[in-house]
């Protein structure tokens, strides 16, 4: 059964004042549709996002029976509704309250499948042994008991994580660990702005490379530090360009980031050099190309 915050100043929020009062209803009524319509969201809706979905089906979701697009104007007037770059609506800071619960629900969602796993191995280990114990009552009231060592081949040696297979024969697939990735950026990129909210669109920017770069919470740790350590992404360039978090989950520039176009070329130059046998390198080559770097600003 799903669950959602209601924080205690709801009841005397200024935007439910605000939206009550544009509507024309008590703030009470207003509080009951906001609630109905979160509810609505948990299942219908759970990244926040309200694309693809009326004004009606708004409307509805919150039980309100008068106009539809008096409703969503009033919601999103009162800041109880976002609309993003692409002008689609969104519930203003869904994730902030309902992305832990989204995140647990996925993970519950994969342990279930594996308790499932392991107790249907465990039923067929049950049953290869039950057939080796019939075979071997039968096999002595004939006199015919073989003493040698139980054959076990026939137990189910398979591991709950290899018999988990979801529908079509895909692989399962894990959670996408928006939070873990959001508090990495936050605790490394001090140098960068921080977020305010994860809205639909950074979720979904954040997936793609999740999947992109093989699901590995340790390719995020390795660009939020590169990019924390490179001088250009934080400014130190021609047009005084700051990089932030949109830029970095952009699949060309993370790229970059990670094959170490942006770099320190000094710091590039000392690891080269505490790494060469000889503890030499081509200084020469190294020096100018930090000159070439410096002189041409680089490219973002």
């Amino acid at each position: 059964m799903a669950w959602i915050q209601i924080h205690q100043q709801l009841k005397d929020h200024r935007k439910l004042f605000s939206a009550a009062d544009e509507l024309e209803i008590e703030p009470v009524h207003m509080l009951g549709l906001l609630v109905s319509f979160w509810l609505w969201a948990l299942d219908n809706t759970p990244s926040g996002s309200l694309e693809g979905i009326s004004n009606r089906n708004i409307a509805r979701a919150a039980q309100w029976d008068k106009s539809p697009d008096d409703f969503v104007q009033a919601m999103k007037n009162a800041g109880l509704l976002d609309e993003n770059d692409d002008g689609v609506l969104e519930i203003h800071d869904w994730y902030e309250y309902t992305g832990k619960l989204i995140d647990q629900r996925e993970a519950e969602k994969l342990r279930s499948r594996r308790r499932r796993a392991a107790a249907s191995a465990d039923r067929k280990a049950t049953a290869g042994q039950t057939a080796d114990e019939t075979e071997n009552k039968q096999e002595t009231a004939a006199g015919r008991l073989d003493q040698t060592t139980p054959d076990q081949s026939r137990v189910d040696q398979t591991t709950p994580e290899e018999e988990l297979v979801p529908p079509k024969g895909g692989k399962a697939a894990e959670p996408v660990p928006y939070a873990e990735i959001v508090a990495l950026y936050h605790e490394i990129c001090t140098s960068y702005p921080a977020l305010c909210k994860v809205s639909a669109k950074r979720k979904k920017a954040i997936a793609a490379r999740w999947k992109e770069y093989g699901r590995n919470l340790d390719t995020f740790r390795e660009l939020f530090t590169r990019a924390e350590a490179s001088p250009f992404l934080k400014g130190k360039n021609d047009n005084n360009w700051t990089a932030d978090f949109n830029w970095l989950m952009n699949s060309e520039n993370m790229t970059k980031v990670l094959e170490g176009k942006y770099t320190d070329k000094r710091l590039q130059f000392e690891q080269r050099q505490q790494a060469a046998p000889s503890g030499r390198v081509n200084t020469m080559d190294v020096l100018a190309g930090i000159i070439a770097d410096e002189e041409g600003g680089g490219s973002q």
